[in-house]
């Protein structure tokens, strides 16, 4: 094991931070952070005193810039690759825990082939079953402190030596506090990693911090508490670790009670804002595939075993699960539609004849319909199950865990999912046709036609088109191909927005559906001309 000494590198260097909310109210002022190897700081404060806001500002500057905050900094120097370890441990849970372990290692600097030896090696460390290296052990299954140390173990395996965890012992019993604490420290300090854990859980911060860190909003600024000499021992005897933390709690309760939540800034309206914010409902889609496109490239130099990790997934959200249903909605709405429009031909003024109203429909009801239906309907189900997918990764902080380990969300989770939504919308839409097409050919058969001769009357047109009704074809095929790919854009976008609630999943939803009704709407009435003239 590596001592931590005064002589260690310096991991992180923050000199003169000033950190404006978005509505003007300053956060932090003038702050002069130190963190070296091996150090572990347990970073405290009343909710709401900005500690990921501060976590922020070490990790990414310019995404809190593009959330509207002002951050000034005389300097920042990091030497480590920081590593996020969110609440609960955002495992990814299309993955078994090896799982998640092997895509770490595979996606780590100078990663060579992955063994089952590896993946053992981590669970070992970190106290957990062997077996799970080899065998289906699913996330949905883990203890709270068995996620957590999976968690740390992914990101350790994934070659970060700065670490950021949030609330690890959250719903773990007292008991497993102080062993997760032990532990989590012991495979940080033996890594010669350093940590910092954002934590109102006292018991926790005195068994894993060395250093303790405290927000406070009255003096806007980064306060570190001073708790005396600590020993360097990875295992703190049960006299050291009371006094730790009744040493801790008596500053933090002394700080919070002269703590007060600043005065609310001005909160502008930008007219600008908000129109860029609803033209984005419709513009979204076009950034997806040329993002795709800058990343295909490095996923195909990755191999296909990242693409095939996560395609099964939206394989069956997209094309597994809907296909019975399409079937089923097709068949109807050929039927319905057939109907119609044979008791309108027939049964009206002109009184023509089944054969000749048969002949005459043929298969243009379904080219016209196919399209627009076709896309609305998997738009509502294949796309909004895709994006409840895509948002629940972001809600439960996966997706900065997956950015975390250096792995970019376009190239892992954006490629795969455009692509298989995009094929998966065509089979669909075949199956629609399909469905269209067995539904008229069962009306029909039961005015006595055999079904031979039924197939024939709506197939027609699909088969052996008439030169008028290859522009209706060519204007079908055209617009499948283009809802295809832009409504899994507009899913995939709308998807991966950030997302703080569950309402914010909702909203993606029902802002994808909308988005993709009026674009269908809109191609259908500009192409019509091109037919009709």
């Amino acid at each position: 094991m590596l001592p931590v000494t005064d002589v260690e590198p310096e991991v992180l260097r923050l000199r003169g931070l000033d950190v404006d909310r978005p509505d003007g109210v300053r956060v932090l002022a003038g702050v002069d952070l130190t963190l070296r190897r091996g150090e572990v700081v347990a970073l405290l404060g009343g909710s709401g005193s900005g500690k990921s806001t501060l976590l922020s500002c070490i990790e990414d500057p310019a995404k809190l810039t593009r959330e509207g905050f002002a951050v000034r900094f005389e300097a920042r120097v990091l030497s480590a690759e920081i590593g996020i370890v969110p609440q609960r441990g955002a495992l990814f849970d299309h993955l078994t825990v090896a799982g998640n372990l092997r895509l770490a290692l595979r996606n780590a600097a100078h990663a060579g082939e992955v063994t089952d030896a590896q993946v053992e090696t981590w669970l070992r460390r970190m106290h957990l079953p062997v077996e799970w290296a080899s065998n289906e052990q699913g996330t949905d299954r883990l203890s709270g402190g068995e996620a957590q140390r999976i968690a740390v173990a992914r990101t350790l395996a994934g070659g970060r030596d700065l670490l950021f965890l949030d609330e690890p012992s959250v719903g773990i019993d007292p008991y497993r506090v102080l062993v997760l604490a032990t532990l989590l420290r012991e495979q940080i300090r033996d890594r010669n990693a350093a940590a910092i854990v954002i934590t109102h859980d006292l018991t926790f911060a005195a068994a894993f911090a060395d250093r303790f860190w405290f927000m406070d909003r009255v003096e806007q600024a980064v306060v570190e508490l001073d708790v005396g000499t600590i020993s360097p021992d990875i295992t703190r005897s049960a006299d050291e670790h009371q006094r730790i933390e009744t040493v801790v709690r008596k500053a933090v309760v002394e700080r919070l009670e002269q703590d007060k939540a600043p005065a609310p800034g001005r909160r502008t309206r930008n007219p600008w804002a908000q129109m860029k914010r609803a033209a984005a409902v419709l513009v979204e889609p076009f950034a997806v595939p040329v993002e795709v496109a800058r990343r295909g490239p490095v996923a195909v130099r990755r191999g296909l075993r990242d693409f095939a990790e996560v395609a099964p997934v939206v394989l069956r959200q997209t094309l597994l699960r809907p296909a019975a249903f399409f079937a089923i909605v097709s068949t109807l709405l050929g039927y319905s539609v057939l109907y119609i429009f044979h008791h309108a031909f027939s049964g009206g003024d002109l009184a023509l004849r089944d054969e000749f109203v048969f002949s005459m429909i043929g298969a243009r009801h379904i080219i016209a319909l196919a399209p627009p239906l076709s896309g609305i309907l998997f738009c509502a189900t294949s796309g909004n199950a895709v994006t409840a997918w895509l948002g629940g990764i972001s809600l439960t902080k996966q997706g900065d865990a997956l950015e975390a380990l250096g792995i970019e969300r376009e190239r892992y989770l954006w490629l795969p999912a455009w692509m298989i939504l995009s094929m998966s919308s065509l089979v669909l839409a075949a199956i629609f046709v399909g469905g269209m097409v067995g539904g008229g050919a069962l009306y029909i058969h039961g005015y006595g036609a055999p079904w031979s001769e039924a197939l024939g009357y709506v197939t027609a047109q699909l088969l052996d088109p008439e030169s008028a009704d290859i522009r209706l074809l060519a204007r079908a095929a055209f617009l499948l191909a283009i809802y295809a790919v832009g409504i899994s854009a507009d899913v995939v976008a709308k998807g991966s927005r950030a997302k703080r609630s569950s309402d914010a999943v909702t909203v993606a939803m029902v802002a994808s559906v909308m988005a993709s009704t009026l674009w269908i709407v809109l191609l259908e009435m500009a192409t019509l001309p091109l037919v009709f003239g």
